[in-house]
């Protein structure tokens, strides 16, 4: 990831951490051979005026209620477990923690854990916690642009939303659907495209694995300093750089970012390949505007050249994440890098972009 987010946004949980204390007083009540609570008096105290009139709320505990009753207390400690552990969502991608899937868990239960979460996580917006949520990040976060890919621009609160993604699927983990630790803000392409329901936690082959935490991560940003300028494809603007995409750490956070989302795929094909004739362009228009060409040619030295160059990078470098700015700035770093080493074919080249050559 490029950045996090801040976990103040995630104070707010009262919902999820209501409805984790009403199922562990029916498990309770359950094992000790008596009746739960009625509605209402199952809410605890601080949250019974805001959820009593949730019908739908009651209704799907209800039947999560009798499912339960049902079961072995075997099985009910494997759901209390599994209710626990997918809720310890920093200790899970950080490989800490392991836990139990919807799928190991007795058939009787699934349909009504799902039916209860989903509902829960759909209450978080009739109760305005989501908007709190969304805009408590969308306040913070750098450029209003999405830290799964740094491209994706955030919508201002209160117009249609963006997607709040179950960073823990909701299909494999459903009893952290309403977690607000769990759920992500996330550009809609990284979302219905890339993410969709993969699980974060496992690769295809079942084997765990570890990932970003959205809400503790400092963040890093791509290199593309061995990047070779003239060893790339030839697109409907002439030849691109073959671009090798790095990342200040090779970590297995970064490894499980790039598969799930397809970093270094989508930011060759998507941006680096497209934008790189345009870039150069826009470096000559800087150049002509800081009054760094000259007149003539003869004038203008390679290390004006190189100087210039480390300039332009530095500028992008400052901006941040706004715009693409940060791959601009990997652009134009790797290729004051060359120009420093002294690569003579693309010195020339980008000489002939400032200063075309005279037709004869």
């Amino acid at each position: 990831m490029l950045f996090g987010y801040p976990i103040s946004a995630t104070a707010a949980n009262w919902l999820h951490e209501c409805l984790c204390e009403i199922l562990c007083s029916i498990h309770a009540s359950i094992q000790a051979a008596k009746t739960p609570p009625p509605w209402p008096e199952i809410i605890p105290d601080p949250y019974r005026n805001r959820l009593q009139k949730r019908t739908g709320l009651k209704d799907r505990l209800k039947t999560y209620q009798i499912a339960v009753e049902q079961l072995t207390i075997a099985e009910q400690e494997r759901i209390l477990q599994a209710l626990h552990d997918q809720n310890e969502i920093a200790l899970l991608l950080s490989c800490q923690r392991n836990c139990k899937a919807i799928t190991d868990l007795p058939t009787l239960i699934r349909e009504p854990v799902k039916e209860l979460f989903e509902f829960a996580f759909k209450l978080l917006t009739d109760l305005e916690i989501r908007d709190k949520h969304y805009k408590e990040i969308y306040d913070a976060v750098p450029s209003h642009t999405c830290p799964f890919c740094g491209c994706e621009n955030f919508d201002a609160p209160r117009v249609p939303r963006e997607a709040l993604d179950h960073y823990l699927a909701e299909s494999k983990y459903p009893f952290a659907a309403s977690n607000l630790r769990n759920l992500v803000p996330m550009g809609n392409k990284c979302n219905s495209r890339y993410k969709l329901a993969k699980d974060i936690l496992t690769r295809d082959d079942g084997t765990r694995r570890k990932s970003f935490d959205p809400y503790n991560c400092i963040g890093i940003r791509p290199s593309l300093e061995n990047s070779q300028p003239f060893a790339g494809t030839v697109t409907t603007t002439g030849q691109v750089p073959r671009w090798q995409i790095e990342f200040e750490q090779n970590t297995e956070e970064v490894l499980t970012w790039d598969e799930v989302f397809h970093i270094r795929e989508r930011y060759e094909k998507d941006v680096l390949d497209p934008k790189f004739k345009s870039w150069l362009d826009d470096f000559k228009h800087w150049c002509k505007s800081a009054n760094i060409l000259p007149n003539s040619d003869q004038e203008f030295s390679d290390q004006e050249l190189v100087d210039g160059i480390d300039r332009y990078a530095t500028l992008y470098e400052e901006m941040g994440i706004s715009d693409r700015a940060f791959l601009k700035a990997a652009v134009f770093r790797m290729l004051h890098t060359h120009c420093n080493n002294g690569d003579r074919r693309l010195i020339s080249f980008i000489r002939n972009v400032l200063i075309p050559p005279t037709k004869k």
